[in-house]
């Protein structure tokens, strides 16, 4: 019974998101009102304040989720096996995102820059960084910049890849990302001169 309940639940917001989806390819979201949105989604305005308060928790939800499942992604393996196939695991994030482009333009566009990746990119590298050998001081200044700048500058190559309508295969963004995070954008220069 709660089995059929979920099914049911998941649903209603399937339908929920996919009328937003709708309704965003002929207006902006702050010009989308609730009883629009419910038409369309074949719902009755109180279906839809059960599940969200407002538009916004939609793209909040989808941002969550996304973050989920790339945390699953990671689940079984230990911070060394991470870091040990981190090309491996980027390239199942950047097909997942890629399946999910849809998804990932619309937060892009709604739920900022400062939000749009943050989670699913930070989910990896939590985890990541871990592997590292105790004697590094992971809450030194300079741990915590590095950490930093390689979660932004990840963040960067997922926002310019979706930007760039996902040209570039997620094989060829992740070997990207994979080599920037374990050699340093100086390592991925020399090595490209080389040939």
């Amino acid at each position: 019974m709660e089995k059929d309940r979920n099914k049911k639940i998941e649903k209603t917001k399937a339908n929920i998101l996919e009328a937003l989806l709708i309704l965003l390819q002929h207006k902006e979201i702050y010009e989308i009102s609730i009883r629009e949105l419910t038409e369309v989604a074949h719902i009755h305005r109180n279906t839809f304040y059960i599940h969200y308060a407002n538009l916004y928790d939609i793209l909040a939800e989808v941002e969550e989720d996304m973050c989920r499942e790339v945390e699953e992604m990671t689940d079984e393996m230990e911070p060394v096996q991470l870091q040990e196939n981190l090309e491996v695991v980027l390239k199942r994030v950047f097909e997942y995102l890629y399946q999910e482009k849809e998804k990932c333009q619309l937060i892009m566009r709604y739920r900022g820059s400062v939000s749009s990746g943050k989670g699913i990119v930070e989910s990896i590298f939590v985890k990541y960084l871990k592997a590292f050998p105790n004697t590094v001081d992971k809450t030194s200044v300079e741990f915590q910049v590095q950490f930093y700048y390689c979660t932004t500058g990840a963040m960067g190559i997922v926002r310019y890849w979706m930007e760039h309508d996902f040209k570039e295969s997620p094989q060829k963004m992740a070997v990207l990302t994979a080599k920037l995070l374990t050699k340093g954008i100086q390592g991925v220069l020399e090595e490209s001169r080389r040939g």
